[in-house]
């Protein structure tokens, strides 16, 4: 997986925190306890990080449309999915095959 980090706003950290875990398969790395902020472990190499922002953070009041993308292996992808779809969340995957 190759990303370095990203943020996102959420409503609500620990559901976050939960649905990243729990179905997307990341690992909990921080907790900051001086704000509504939790950081997560994005792939087994802990070499990419997103943040979780809640409401009452800089980062996370005002809610905007934003986007990550990751680059991983198609069985990866394809696995996600699988987690993804008893949960009723959609998700659009597109993916180009390197030379």
């Amino acid at each position: 997986m190759h990303l370095y980090e990203a943020h996102l706003p959420v409503a609500d950290t620990e559901a976050a925190q939960r649905f990243y875990i729990e179905i997307v398969g990341w690992h909990f790395a921080h907790r900051d306890l001086t704000r509504d902020a939790v950081f997560l472990w994005a792939g087994a190499d802990r070499g990419s990080m997103l943040g979780l922002w809640g409401p009452n953070t800089t980062l996370g009041r005002e809610f905007h449309k934003c986007h990550i993308a990751f680059n991983v292996p198609l069985a990866e992808l394809l696995a996600a999915g699988e987690r993804l779809m008893p949960q009723a969340f959609r998700a659009e995957f597109c993916w180009r095959e390197d030379d």
